[in-house]
């Protein structure tokens, strides 16, 4: 079997814990007349699936070029945002420089608690570092307000198309100059590691509360099945 070399990891929800950020992030720049009348989980997991519909709607390649018509999910999540306080019928809660605010909840999400341990152990070994749909900028916010000790950052940005399109995981081990099989991706979504497969990388699946609920994962599906990221170091270290 081909050495892995180096480890390319989706952020959200496998790196960071978004569900509490966002809220807490929402709570503390929001005014006391709002914060018991929003079901804040709720309206977290709503921005959230907004962002799946988004990226699902442009992860598929055409053959024409995206270039001047790219939309960065910076872009998407504030756009969402406008949508959901109508539909919560709290548009006046915030002025639009406040919600620019509010959008940037994203940029600042906190690692689980595995997450810099673990990702240094992995960094002593392997080069490691993002592959996500997330923007440049939210990316590089997030790795320092989470001190995530990245090799690269790598993301769809630079691709100018979403995953799980073959262009981005592919274009990423381009960058790497590595070949696929030398690549592990590192995901807790089995739509992510399916794709990364079908294009010759290696697959780590990590367990993540309220990630991919409902769907059943086994040692058969992927090359790695982990409780989180030291328990991966230790598999692929034989610690």
């Amino acid at each position: 079997m081909a050495e892995i070399k180096a480890l390319l990891f989706d952020v959200f929800g496998t790196v960071v814990d978004w569900r509490t950020s966002v809220k807490e992030y929402i709570l503390a720049r929001s005014p006391d007349r709002i914060k018991a009348s929003i079901d804040w989980d709720e309206f977290a997991e709503e921005w959230r699936n907004l962002y799946y519909k988004f990226v699902s709607e442009n992860s598929k390649d055409d053959g024409t070029s995206v270039f001047n018509s790219f939309v960065s999910v910076d872009q998407q999540y504030r756009q969402a945002l406008d949508i959901l306080v109508e539909e919560h019928g709290i548009e006046n809660a915030w002025t639009d420089d406040q919600k620019d605010e509010i959008a940037k909840a994203w940029h600042y999400l906190r690692g689980w608690n595995d997450a810099v341990e673990g990702l240094a152990l992995l960094k002593s070994k392997f080069i490691i570092g993002t592959l996500s749909n997330g923007n440049m900028r939210l990316l590089v916010d997030m790795a320092k307000h989470a001190k995530l000790p990245w090799d690269v950052v790598l993301s769809s940005e630079l691709f100018k198309i979403y995953k799980p399109s073959p262009r981005v995981y592919l274009g990423a081990t381009d960058y790497l100059q590595l070949k696929p099989e030398n690549v592990l991706m590192v995901a807790a979504h089995m739509y992510d590691l399916e794709a990364a497969k079908s294009c010759g990388l290696r697959t780590a699946y990590v367990v993540r509360n309220g990630e991919d609920v409902g769907i059943t994962v086994s040692p058969d599906n992927v090359d790695y099945l982990s409780s989180d990221f030291v328990d991966l170091y230790e598999q692929l270290t034989d610690k």
